[in-house]
């Protein structure tokens, strides 16, 4: 395999930082792993709740956002455009933005939500960049055809639905507001859990169709009605509230199961590039360990013993260092056209996440039967956090291959 030159376009700009960003949050991660190892490590003001910010928004803003931002660029046609070359500056907006709230972040400037530490100046600096994207996009967007096809139509909504996420954003953000909890017991809704995920779905549903890969997949026209059918379960749910001892929160559990099978029988209608197998592969199968783990997880008696442990990180890394990363590489390595990492570097990826998915859940079903695991000195907790710094110096090497070198399919 040789190494692949490609124009300097937003798209590629986006894919490189995407990697760059990855590379850095789990560098983060494996610190944050030897920190609890040895928590003499931390210095002055920088302790681990510092840290934390950092990997988890890294990740989310920056391996699993910047691909997305590249998909929009092409989505598009940004690079086609009069603002072609203003793809390539959106993207190092975003990547300043993130940078800026990584230092505040560290300083302790934080909105104290998870997710979204966005707070005063980094806050706004973000909301620049989200406001560059919207302006760029419309801007391709004028200068397309003036036909009223279907495209023309979802790229019109597409543009509607864009301009609300700085407001949302601004929302989201504020200490005022929460999502929805069980208030009972602390733990999530099923509701806010169906929603969320059918977020993830339809992003799925769209990827091999918005990125125009031949053929016309299986959803079928019954796979669209239980996608609505499901929005609509949990507009009524989430009216409703409640928590998972509540018949209804657990039925919009349920309502997941089916898109365990009904993804991967839609993906199978389309004819996808050489060189994404392996993580559309890897994707499908974290997806369906997603679901149903998921769904077994908030079952009143396992829920109520795991939802503050490291079952839940563990739950969270398979979300993340499975499903959106094998993802986030999928999505790359069809808009790049280039396969993401080697043969080997990508098994040790997916060696090492599953690796320290276990071990975290084994922890964490320790640590729910009583506070003395974090008392107590016990070899077994020392190993276990041991395993997961190994795992984690396993992944950041086989990210940083990817960053440092790029194959073409």
């Amino acid at each position: 395999m040789s190494k692949i030159g490609l124009a300097d376009d937003g798209v590629d700009c986006a894919g490189r930082h995407a990697l760059g960003w990855l590379v850095f949050g789990n560098t983060v991660g494996l610190w944050l792993s030897l920190l609890l190892i040895a928590p003499g490590w931390q210095s002055g003001a920088l302790t681990y709740g510092r840290w934390v910010p950092l990997h988890l928004n890294s990740q989310l803003y920056g391996w699993t956002a910047l691909p997305l931002v590249g998909w929009l660029l092409r989505i598009y046609g940004v690079n086609e455009s009069k603002a072609r070359a203003w793809g390539t500056a959106v993207v190092w907006a975003w990547t300043a933005a993130l940078a800026m709230a990584c230092y505040r972040w560290l300083d302790g400037e934080t909105s104290g939500k998870i997710f979204l530490d966005w707070r005063n100046g980094s806050l706004w600096a973000f909301l620049a960049a989200l406001v560059m994207l919207w302006l760029v996009l419309a801007v391709s967007w004028f200068g397309q055809s003036r036909v009223w096809n279907r495209a023309r139509w979802f790229s019109t909504a597409g543009l509607i639905g864009l301009a609300c996420v700085p407001v949302m954003m601004i929302a989201a953000a504020s200490p005022d507001t929460y999502p929805p909890v069980d208030r009972t017991t602390g733990g999530p809704t099923g509701s806010s859990l169906l929603g969320s995920t059918l977020v993830v779905v339809g992003l799925m549903l769209l990827l091999p169709r918005a990125t125009a890969l031949p053929g016309a997949g299986r959803a079928g026209r019954w796979t669209w009605h239980y996608f609505a059918v499901s929005w609509l379960a949990f507009g009524i749910t989430e009216s409703i509230g409640g928590g998972h001892f509540d018949s209804w929160q657990i039925g919009a559990m349920l309502m997941l199961l089916p898109w365990a099978w009904l993804i991967p029988r839609d993906w199978k209608g389309f004819k996808w590039p050489d060189g994404s197998k392996a993580w559309r592969v890897a994707m499908l199968g974290w997806w369906t360990l997603l679901v149903l783990s998921g769904v077994a997880m908030y079952s009143p008696g396992i829920l109520d013993r795991i939802k503050f442990t490291n079952s839940l990180v563990a739950h969270s890394h398979l979300a993340m260092a499975g499903f959106t990363t094998s993802f986030s590489a999928l999505l790359l390595s069809i808009l790049m056209r280039r396969r993401i990492g080697s043969a080997a570097s990508v098994a040790i990826w997916h060696l090492g996440a599953f690796t320290m998915i276990v071990v975290l859940v084994i922890l964490g079903w320790r640590e729910g039967a009583g506070p003395e695991w974090m008392i107590v000195p016990a070899g077994w907790r020392h190993a276990g956090l041991a395993a997961r710094a190994v795992c984690g110096m396993a992944m950041l090497a086989a990210s940083i291959t990817w960053l440092k070198k790029p194959i073409r399919s």
